[in-house]
């Protein structure tokens, strides 16, 4: 539980109605006790906790455009707002991705500085690399940080089939975030921005692509930022790549960062093993499937009624895992044979 120190800062914080120093006192409580593997208690804490209301007056300015973009057509909103905070206490990235992270929020910090000389921060980022890397959970956590509401938009509603609407859906987004402060974030960009040198276009690809790639151009606010993310970079249009202000790689997880992100999983656990010698077993893993595994294997340990995690237990689930996996690729493999 909560040492007096920080229920004192807690306090002190509420007395000088120092909202931000509160807000500060009070996630760091929500993150001890998520540290100690109280997820419900933490996940109580920080529904109780709510928002600042800079960021709730953020998004309520978000929640009060009326209407949000929708397909003409279906009534299908083309953006959802986040308005539930995603647990981002277990993040790790690389140390170069993590450098130009901080590169972005520094800029976003002081963009009254860099305007004195002409200049603007950085507003549009693509993310890519392997999937399960962080790409989106990064997303959340720099919206935190920026204090902006996360918007994502929804391909389901915004691909069309008629012709012309994709491009339109994709400028009333745009329109949307110069707006209106926001994080946008366009996962699986590479479903609207593919190359159009693909032979197996029938025209329309061209167009929605042309149509991204004007919406990117037109883009400018002070307030918000573009992220794209894609874990199949290479079927980007090499001129969208140049549209972004910053190309950000997520790579798999090494050996370091592989102990770093057990260390958190497995706090509170006791492991009867070493966590490096884990993390080797681990290794060609993202932090999704090495996450899968480590939880996965905790519950067996649970509905074992046993107090002590196994090597074993690890074990067993990246075998199943990895079968699993097999299986799935086999499938998909046979999916395209027929096709």
């Amino acid at each position: 539980m909560a040492d007096i120190e920080r229920l004192m800062m807690l306090f002190r914080a509420f007395r000088e109605r120092d909202e931000t120093a509160f807000y500060k006192a009070a996630e760091s409580l929500i993150a001890e006790e998520l540290a100690a593997n109280h997820h419900g208690l933490a996940r109580d804490l920080q529904d109780a906790l709510g928002q600042p209301r800079s960021r709730r007056n953020a998004m309520a300015s978000v929640n009060s455009l009326s209407p949000l973009p929708k397909d003409r057509r279906s009534g299908e909103q083309l953006v959802s707002i986040q308005e539930r905070p995603v647990d981002t206490s277990r993040l790790i990235l690389s140390a170069t991705t993590q450098q130009q992270i901080q590169r972005v929020v520094e800029e976003r910090r002081n963009r009254l500085k860099l305007a004195k000389y002409g200049y603007h921060p950085k507003s549009k980022l693509l993310f890519w690399g392997p999937p399960g890397c962080g790409k989106t959970l990064t997303a959340h956590s720099l919206a935190e940080e920026l204090n902006l509401p996360l918007s994502l938009v929804r391909l389901s509603a915004l691909i069309s089939s008629f012709l012309g609407d994709t491009a339109s859906h994709l400028q009333r987004v745009f329109d949307l975030a110069k707006g209106s402060p926001m994080l946008l974030l366009l996962d699986e960009i590479d479903a609207v921005g593919k190359n159009r040198d693909d032979p197996n276009d029938v025209g329309e690809l061209k167009r929605v692509v042309n149509g991204l790639l004007q919406a990117m151009d037109s883009f400018f606010s002070p307030d918000s930022l573009i992220v794209g993310a894609s874990n199949h970079q290479y079927l980007l249009d090499p001129a969208l790549w140049r549209r972004f202000d910053d190309v950000i790689y997520f790579p798999m997880p090494g050996a370091k960062e592989r102990s770093q992100f057990l260390a958190r999983l497995l706090n509170g656990v006791d492991y009867g093993g070493s966590h490096d010698a884990l993390a080797k077993k681990l290794a060609g893993l993202s932090y999704a499937r090495i996450e899968r595994v480590v939880v996965e294997a905790v519950k067996t340990m649970i509905l074992h009624e046993r107090s002590q995690l196994t090597p074993g237990d690890v074990t067993a689930e990246l075998k199943l895992s990895n079968e699993t996996l097999a299986m799935a690729r086999a499938r998909s493999q046979e999916g395209a044979d027929e096709r």
